[in-house]
């Protein structure tokens, strides 16, 4: 009895260890974990070692600075861009969300702090946050990698987070606030969280604030119930409303007060007190704002090319910005999130395909002198073609609650910051469409799914290509005067 007791232990002990031996030493989740923290890394080191040493404008260091000594402003004469004098005091004009976020780096190293590596670091973050994202909306691994390369080394984020300074510092830290409210609303499902990101992401660039119908559209399963016999008064539950409204009140409130102590006005009042020498310039011949800027904004993002020229380096990156599908062709997917016509979308495809063709024969004509390529568009005509897309985008998909949402973003912001006097300038893409391109994306996400086809990948890989032409001939060639030649221009 003994030695079958014993041989019976044994026979266990075996077949468990043959059981362990036959599970994966690699997991699903496992690797989702290496994955993400994989994104982190590569993200930061290329940011990093690609993007400029240091930072030119560092004014959210310096209000952090401003903070830790009890101060709002940054004290007398400071020859800084991005600030208004009142009073004999020098405010930063961008909402202080950034340097509240670098206020532990600030406190440790003071106005040594590199605003630029601590970019970086953030843009990290926010590589991570975006696999998060994408692995809410699509299953297969696979087209989740591809998806968050495209994101974080195929669209202006990637030049926005290795530069750092005043402006782009502000884009990098909205992004990961929007990716962040888009997360928990996707993902957990959480309204108070998705509010407070949201006004995280306001205290950050005011624009993002027109994003709150996305939300409300998202989370319409919690607040507003299936029952169509009830009066619709009775079908909605406030609850989550008030969560919501909740966590974007807390920052609502924040800038308020905070706007007060610096005009004597709960709203901001920045534009007011632009100095005499920035309204003096011609693109302020209408005030900071006005309705006349709508179509300069328009042009930028949409149709503004890269600079071609008969010598080299014959293509360079325009400071003036370019077109979003210049810079990220992967997003002409996102034209068809919803759409399950494939008439629609051979028909889109050949219309985007005949009108991109045309923009970029004009660009190409103008520099080497192609006589048969000089085709003359009327007055914004060759635009037409993409606005007849977005609506037919917006009313295919209006039945998918998250094609609708997107879209629900994306338009009310884009028209508000088309009311600025000014359409981002020193910019490689059109930096402005950050404050909408996390929505933008999400489209993308959507359209392309989990069947990740050849033509989706060679989209993102030429995004990802021009991305990294734009990084390298800004912040590498163009600093350093390669080989003598200049290689970025308005």
């Amino acid at each position: 009895m003994a030695g079958e007791t014993v041989r019976g232990r044994a026979l266990e002990s075996w077949r468990g260890l043959r059981a362990t031996s036959h599970k994966p030493l690699l997991t699903r989740q496992r690797l989702t974990i290496l994955l993400t923290f994989g994104f982190f890394v590569a993200a930061f080191l290329v940011y990093r070692l690609l993007g400029p040493p240091e930072t030119v404008y560092n004014n959210f260091v310096r209000l952090a600075d401003a903070f830790l000594h009890g101060r709002i402003d940054l004290g007398g004469d400071v020859p800084w861009l991005e600030l208004i004098a009142r009073e004999g005091k020098h405010y930063v004009i961008p909402p202080p969300m950034p340097a509240i976020v670098i206020l532990p780096g600030v406190a440790l190293f003071g106005l040594a702090l590199n605003q630029t590596l601590v970019s970086a670091v953030i843009g990290a973050i926010n590589a991570s946050v975006v696999h998060s994202v994408v692995r809410g909306v699509s299953q297969r691994l696979t087209a989740q990698v591809w998806l968050t390369i495209l994101f974080v080394f195929g669209t202006i984020y990637w030049h926005v987070a290795s530069n750092g300074g005043v402006w782009f510092f502000s884009h990098t830290v909205a992004v990961l606030f929007l990716f962040l409210a888009i997360y928990v609303t996707i993902v957990h499902k959480r309204p108070f969280l998705a509010g407070l990101f949201l006004g995280a992401a306001y205290w950050t660039r005011a624009p993002t604030i027109f994003a709150l119908p996305f939300f409300l559209i998202m989370f319409s399963d919690q607040w507003l119930t299936d029952s169509q016999e009830a009066p619709i008064l009775r079908r909605i539950d406030v609850k989550p409303l008030v969560l919501l409204g909740l966590g974007v009140g807390i920052f609502l409130l924040l800038s308020f007060i905070y706007n007060y102590l610096r005009f004597d006005t709960p709203l901001d009042a920045s534009q007011h007190f632009l100095p005499p020498r920035v309204l003096a310039q011609p693109w302020f011949n209408h005030g900071p704002f006005h309705m006349s800027y709508i179509g300069r904004h328009i042009s930028v993002c949409l149709e503004k090319l890269p600079i071609f020229q008969s010598e080299a380096p014959y293509i360079l990156p325009s400071w003036g910005g370019m077109a979003i599908w210049a810079t990220t062709p992967a997003f002409f997917f996102a034209l068809f999130a919803g759409i399950r016509d494939k008439r629609i979308t051979v028909l889109g495809s050949a219309l985007i395909f005949i009108t991109v063709a045309l923009i970029m024969s004009r660009g190409i004509a103008g520099a080497w002198d192609l006589g048969w390529a000089t085709f003359s568009f009327p007055h914004r005509a060759n635009l037409w073609p993409f606005f007849l897309l977005i609506a037919v985008a917006i009313i295919a998909g209006r039945r998918d609650k998250l094609v609708l949402a997107c879209w629900s973003a994306i338009v009310p912001i884009m028209l508000m910051l088309s009311f600025f006097a000014g359409t981002g300038f020193a910019q490689f893409g059109y930096r402005f469409s950050l404050d909408f391109l996390p929505f933008l994306f999400l489209l993308t996400v959507k359209a392309i799914g989990d069947d990740i086809r050849w033509y989706h990948k060679l989209l993102i890989g030429l995004s990802v290509a021009i991305n990294l032409w734009g990084v390298v001939w800004i912040y590498q060639f163009d600093q350093d005067q390669f080989l003598g030649l200049q290689w970025v221009r308005f």
